[in-house]
Parts: C-alpha cells; sequence; structure tokens
C-alpha cells in the first residue's frame, strides 16, 4: 500500500496538484475505514478494494487535475455512495464546503461515520433523494457547484441539480476560461454548475441536453494523466455543466 501511495502522490503532482504528508495521511485512514466498512456494506465493488487507490481516488482527484474549483465553493456530492468522489476532493480541497448525498440510509451512516474519524470540518453527510432535499430551505439554491460519479444519465443530474444550484447572473455571452496548473491547463469553474465523472460514449447523453434542460455551457474533457494509464480504460471523461444564459439552446466544445 505504501507504493501505492507514493505512486498516487507522484502522479498528483506530475498533474499540477501538490499533497502534503497531512493529506496522505487522511486519504491512507480514509481507505482504511472505507474497506472496513466494505465487509459490511457494498460502498464499493469487492474486485476494486485492490485499486482504491489507482481507481477512485484517483478517478475523484482527476477533478482537480482539469478543474479549478472557485475559492471556498460549497459543493454537494450527488449519490456520493461510500464518500466519492466528495470525500476525496474534501481532503485536497480543504477550503471548500462539501455536503455528501445519498439516498440510502446505510450508506449516509458510513459516510457521517468518515467524517467524525476524520474531523473533517465544513463536511455533513445527509440522506435522501436529490428530488426532495432539492425543495428543502437548507439545500434549495444554495450550492455552487454539484458533482457526481457513476450515479446517472446527464440528462437527469441536470435535473436533480437545478434546485440545488445558486442561482446565476451569468452574461449571454460566456467565454471559457482557463487557469493555469503546473502540468496542464486548468478550466476554471463558473458556478452554478454540474461536474460529471463518466465513461464510455457520451453522444447519446448529449443529445438528450436539450429543451426543458435550459441554457446550459456544456465541455467534455478527456481524462488523459501524466503518469497514469489507469484513467484511460473506459474512456474517462469530466463533463462540466455550467448553467446560465447561453445565446442559444446549449453550447458544447471538447478539450
Amino acid at each position: 500500500m505504501l507504493d501505492r501511495k507514493c505512486w498516487f502522490r507522484t502522479v498528483c503532482r506530475q498533474n499540477g496538484v501538490e499533497i502534503s504528508d497531512e493529506q496522505i495521511r487522511k486519504l491512507s485512514q480514509y481507505a482504511d475505514i472505507l474497506l472496513e466498512w466494505n465487509r459490511s456494506i457494498n460502498l464499493i465493488s469487492r474486485k476494486d478494494e485492490e485499486n482504491l487507490w489507482t481507481t477512485h481516488f484517483l478517478h475523484s482527484a482527476a477533478i482537480l487535475f482539469r478543474l479549478s474549483l472557485p475559492p471556498h465553493a460549497r459543493v454537494l456530492d450527488l449519490g456520493t455512495g461510500g464518500g466519492l468522489p466528495g470525500i476525496p476532493l474534501k481532503i485536497l480541497a480543504p477550503d471548500i464546503s462539501i455536503t455528501l448525498l445519498d439516498s440510502a440510509q446505510k450508506k449516509i451512516k458510513v459516510v457521517a461515520d468518515i467524517i467524525k474519524n476524520l474531523g473533517l470540518k465544513r463536511a455533513l453527510a445527509v440522506w435522501g433523494r436529490a428530488e426532495d432535499v432539492g425543495r428543502k430551505p437548507d439545500h434549495h439554491k444554495r450550492y455552487d457547484v454539484v458533482v457526481a460519479r457513476a450515479v446517472g444519465r446527464l440528462s437527469n443530474l441536470v435535473r436533480w441539480s437545478k434546485p440545488l444550484l445558486r442561482e446565476t447572473n451569468r452574461p449571454t455571452e460566456q467565454q471559457a476560461e482557463t487557469v493555469r496548473g503546473n502540468a496542464k491547463e486548468r478550466i476554471a469553474v463558473k458556478p452554478p454548475a454540474l461536474i460529471a465523472l463518466k465513461g464510455g460514449d457520451l453522444q447519446g447523453e448529449l443529445g438528450s441536453l436539450t429543451g426543458p434542460t435550459g441554457n446550459l455551457f456544456i465541455r467534455v474533457i478527456d481524462l488523459a494523466l501524466k503518469g497514469s494509464a489507469e484513467l484511460e480504460e473506459g474512456e474517462k471523461k469530466i463533463v462540466l455543466i455550467e448553467f446560465g444564459n447561453t445565446p442559444q439552446e446549449e453550447q458544447r466544445s471538447t478539450f
């Protein structure tokens, strides 16, 4: 496991994210708790337990390789399961506030235990369906960014996210903005936004994002990372969807 930690840290550094000893310690502690709970509750596939760092943690961290979240962003992890990608994001970007949402009560109890044991501040585990939670005053239009990993189709993610995301006065003309990183240009996320970790052919899902979904600015970002071939399997991608007043039904660009 030590080798995997060193490998993970090296890949993060090669892709512009420096990780401290304390962050590695917390990720390691998270891994231990997650695997312990996974004996009784199906949080991740049993066949993936040996690949926790190379698959699940790296996939979660990849958001920070390619995107720059707003400082002190309020983030909601929709369908968090065992805390992925939300817990790794919180550990690696401690300035954000994170709400981890799942409809399975037993999984949320695990996530609450993880938050407590890791001593994470500004982190909250919430049980419920996104459709219901999005109507509650504590969560309705309260978030800058929604993240989701292996949860559902893009059209559903957009529909579930909209009530949770704060409103915007974004101008009708919006240009792509980048923030320089050590390894690759990062795209600056402009709230309100949805970040979906996806895989495979997305043409059908992207084609469904018309009509009732509203004005969307969409970027599809391929995950080809320095120092790692793991995320290239299955054609992994980040889909960044920013909500606002764009001139057409939607605009798309691929990076």
